[in-house]
């Protein structure tokens, strides 16, 4: 079982990991960049950081640079609202029906909050 149930972080996760081809050109580039300074910020050499940076942090757009101005959790907040409000008949939100919590995948049929199952018998 995992420990506190955050919703907005959980649909954060949710939505870009499986509905990520709904984000704009611009969302991508700044899902890249988030990706390029996650990566880059566990690289020992200073060397490789940079060619991550600037190869993949797209920090001399003024447009991704805008984007994530507000820090990562906003920037995911505002691309899964937006998501959300503009695709909202193509978002499937699994939910399990004993906790209502968010699922870990659309197609799941266990819950990791509660450990609740309806697999089918076999």
């Amino acid at each position: 079982m995992r420990s506190e149930y955050d919703e907005d972080l959980e649909l954060d996760r949710y939505v870009l990991n499986h509905f990520g081809h709904l984000m704009t050109d611009l969302e991508r580039l700044g899902q890249k960049s988030v990706f390029a300074q996650e990566k880059a910020s566990n690289q020992v050499s200073e060397k490789m950081k940079q060619v991550l940076l600037d190869k993949w942090g797209s920090l001399n757009n003024p447009e991704v640079v805008e984007a994530l101005s507000g820090g990562v959790e906003q920037f995911r907040r505002t691309v899964r609202k937006r998501i959300l409000k503009d695709h909202e008949e193509s978002v499937f939100l699994n939910r399990c029906p004993k906790c209502t919590n968010l699922l870990e995948t659309p197609r799941a049929q266990m819950c990791l909050w509660c450990n609740h199952s309806w697999h089918p018998s076999s």
